[in-house]
């Protein structure tokens, strides 16, 4: 098949011209544009079958960048983002890389929805603009081109540590994610926050980092239980469920009850949550108002339409059996 290089041979200009010419760059001179399109035509050439019509500037994709495809989080996000999407005519494409997609860069999609922290801020910034609007999910970026969805972290954080401090609890630790996460660090702000607000004491040592994973929640709770025995908070409050289960399952080995001994609240309420034993207290994200929103927010800017710079999705605390 005719490939973009073929098409810039014919045409007599390089590469990146012609992919700009193909994918309408107004940069690129029309008598230009018109040379490249008009060779492109006469070879054959379609860039992967995205570009439906040579002479359009819009390819009807939405393009939505994840961290990646593990764990139980994305799915309904991706739902909301599909029923908005599906609504309109346009389609889906879903990509997990950590490297600078190409689908972003030649404007293979009309605009992005962003869910992946190995896209940095300003690499996202630099390929932001009038022909590439972008949602980010999990960060705030100041560019008009760019509209910030964000949950309220902080306030997530608050209702678990009121709902502790209604139980009882004097000591509350917290298992937190990667230092590079927005969210995870929000919540861990939160975090703190609360307990500076609620005059309860902040313990460095009560303070654990994990990867997000079941499996690493499990180790960091173990590690700690090992190193102070029965001298650990009476709960602890995770910025994820998954680690939070591993704490439990690490707890539990160890002999002590869930939430006789240490209440665990989590953060998200992925549907496995209620199922758990005992079954997770979690400050719940609503995940599919979260996609559809930020679907919502992508038209309207691709429609040119005015929009608030930042959007809040809301949390709410859901109360069981292991706080």
């Amino acid at each position: 098949m005719p490939t973009l290089k073929d098409v810039a041979k014919k045409a007599n200009v390089s590469v990146t011209t012609a992919s700009y010419a193909i994918n309408g760059n107004e940069l690129i001179p029309k008598e230009t544009r018109d040379k490249v399109l008009t060779a492109a035509k006469e070879i054959g050439y379609r860039p992967n079958g995205i570009a439906k019509n040579l002479k359009k500037s819009k390819s009807e994709l939405i393009g939505v960048f994840l961290s990646g495809f593990k764990g139980p989080f994305f799915n309904e996000m991706l739902e909301g983002v599909q029923d908005e999407v599906v609504k309109r005519g346009y389609e889906m494409v879903v990509c997990a890389s950590n490297e600078k997609h190409r689908l972003l860069v030649e404007h293979y999609v009309d605009g992005a929805i962003i869910l992946n922290y190995h896209l940095s801020n300003e690499l996202i910034d630099s390929l932001a603009g009038a022909k590439m609007p972008m949602v980010v999910l999990d960060r705030e970026i100041d560019n008009p081109f760019i509209k910030n969805i964000v949950l309220q972290n902080e306030m997530g954080m608050e209702l678990a540590v009121s709902h502790l401090m209604e139980k009882g609890h004097e000591r509350i630790g917290f298992i937190g994610g990667p230092e590079d996460s927005y969210d995870g660090e929000k919540r861990m702000k939160g975090y703190l926050k609360s307990l500076v607000s609620h005059t309860l004491p902040v313990n460095e040592r009560d303070i654990l980092r994990g990867l997000f994973t079941e499996e690493s929640g499990y180790g960091v709770m173990d590690k700690y239980l090992s190193h102070f025995q029965k001298d650990i908070p009476t709960a602890f409050i995770c910025a994820n469920d998954e680690m939070a289960m591993g704490a439990i399952r690490a707890l539990q080995n160890s002999g002590l009850n869930v939430p006789e001994d240490v209440a665990i609240i989590g953060f998200d309420d992925i549907e496995v949550a209620k199922f758990f034993t005992p079954p997770l207290s979690t400050v719940r994200v609503h995940k599919k108002t979260w996609g559809k929103t930020a679907a919502d927010v992508l038209f309207k800017m691709l429609n040119q339409e005015t929009e608030s710079e930042t959007t809040e999705i809301t949390v709410e605390l859901i109360s069981r059996s292991s706080s």
